[in-house]
């Protein structure tokens, strides 16, 4: 009597659980690929360090047009007193000034020089007082001039820089694309075992309502002095077994719910249930295409091609260092300088000027020749991280398409298996009804059958992954 009111409250549980599963939200693979890739911590911050790459290069881009700037002293005083032995005699200098600079600058991407039009406008009054004399000067000043400074015997810092920060965004672009890459494979293998999961939740359902009906049939067959004491109780444990077995399974699907849940970036009090139907397609791979698709294609080998062209910069930066340089300014322009300020030009002065300078390195102790010995072991170094890329993606679609011929016959053996088990245990049941059978025996026919669900839904599962894995490989449908 016990026994029959504890199988009714497991039953009526069931039906509780049953009815919440109904109200739980259903959600596919492509809704949750969709989540992920806009919630998955993981997607998100390979997507703000794509931006922030785009930022510096938007900037790089912005600093190369016509940069305009304005400096202002609009107060300047100083006093100051010196003794001149000459005349023996102290001098008291008094000066109040101000000015303003306006230039407009134009980096030249081509050549790495800067081109700039500049414009000093200043006024001062500075008085003098030596002994009793009294000297006073007001002036106004202004010096308008256009200026050329052009680096020498030196690599374009501009034109690379601008070339190192393109490439930083498209490697960073690359990493997103890998990492949404990464993610669906993640989220789909996460997806396929939480399917895993329930499925053998409900194959331990399946199990117990097996044990539920044969505890029936016993009870029945000992109460009419058919059967030994002995199977009842054995029944009794077999059923309680199953219903064990089934709270395992529910809080195994609850904490992969839970771990899903974080991965996609989803809320934990988010309920839902997943649906999935795997159809096992034939699918005829071409090596050979599957091959050059992925070496075309693969943005793994692009992202060598950046490292080493990173490197060859490198190398190009070192090579400079504490090397003969040079530079050179010229300018001309038109000054002018009178007490009234509209007056400035009336007599104008021609202000031209050139500048050269060298910067004539003499002894290092090596220290150059050995930084570039190092730069030029980098850019091997990445030489070969690149051709071995190749050979890798190469090796991985050879060992993924073998791998998928393999599933395709463990999936063939495993509906056989279930199938056999299947057919074993309805025999054996027949058997275990007839009495010719111990409860205990059955339930190995039982485990049998259930375990072989469990490894076919496993071999499905794996030809999938491995499906989905030549396609992130070869990066062709």
């Amino acid at each position: 009597m016990f026994m029959n009111q504890k199988i009714l409250f497991v039953f009526a549980s069931m039906l509780l659980w049953g009815g919440s599963v109904l109200g739980q939200q259903v959600i596919t693979l492509d809704k949750a690929l969709s989540i992920a890739n806009e919630n998955s911590p993981e997607v998100r911050k390979s997507r703000l360090n794509r931006e922030r790459s785009k930022s510096y290069l938007d900037a790089q881009q912005a600093s190369l047009k016509t940069n305009f700037n304005l400096s202002l002293d609009p107060f300047n005083y100083s006093r100051e007193e010196r003794f001149y032995e000459v005349n023996s005699r102290w001098q008291t200098t008094e000066t109040y000034s101000s000015q303003v600079n306006f230039s407009a600058s134009q980096p030249i991407k081509l050549t790495d020089g800067q081109l700039s039009l500049n414009n000093q406008l200043g006024w001062q009054h500075s008085t003098t007082e030596i002994g009793s004399q009294f000297n006073e000067n007001i002036a106004f000043s202004n010096n308008l001039f256009l200026r050329y400074d052009q680096p020498l015997f030196t690599y374009n810092q501009t034109k690379q820089e601008l070339e190192r920060l393109e490439l930083d965004y498209e490697r960073s672009d690359i990493q997103y694309r890998l990492q949404k890459l990464s993610t669906e494979v993640e989220v789909t293998r996460s997806y396929y075992n939480l399917y895993a999961s329930q499925m053998a939740l409900e194959i331990s359902r399946e199990e117990l309502e097996n044990q539920r009906a044969n505890y029936d049939v016993i009870q029945n067959k000992v109460d009419a002095q058919l059967m030994a004491l002995e199977e009842l109780y054995q029944a009794e444990v077999n059923l309680a077994s199953a219903r064990s077995q089934v709270y395992t399974r529910e809080v195994q699907l609850e904490n992969a719910k839970d771990q899903f849940k974080q991965l996609i970036g989803m809320e934990l009090e988010r309920s839902f249930t997943v649906a999935l139907d795997i159809k096992i397609d034939s699918v005829d791979v071409n090596m050979n295409k599957a091959i050059q698709n992925a070496l075309a294609s693969r943005l793994e080998i692009r992202n060598r091609e950046i490292e080493l062209q990173n490197a060859r910069f490198n190398l190009i930066e070192t090579s400079a260092q504490n090397k003969f340089q040079g530079n050179v300014s010229v300018s001309v322009g038109v000054q002018g300088v009178d007490r009234q300020f509209a007056d400035m030009y009336d007599v104008p002065t021609t202000s031209p000027a050139i500048a050269l300078h060298f910067n004539v390195p003499i002894w290092d102790w090596g220290a150059r020749k050995a930084r570039i010995q190092a730069a030029k072991l980098s850019v091997e170094s990445n030489q070969i991280d690149l051709n071995q890329e190749s050979k890798t993606i190469s090796l991985g679609i050879r060992q993924t398409i073998r791998n998928l011929r393999n599933y395709r016959n463990q999936i063939e053996i495993a509906r056989k298996n279930v199938e056999n088990a299947r057919l074993t245990y309805e025999i054996n049941l027949e058997r275990y009804n007839n009495g010719d059978l111990t409860g205990m025996d059955l339930q190995l026919y039982q485990n049998q059958l259930s375990q072989k669900k469990m490894d076919l839904t496993t071999a499905l599962i794996d030809y999938k992954m491995e499906l989905l894995n030549l396609k992130m490989q070869s990066l062709f449908d």
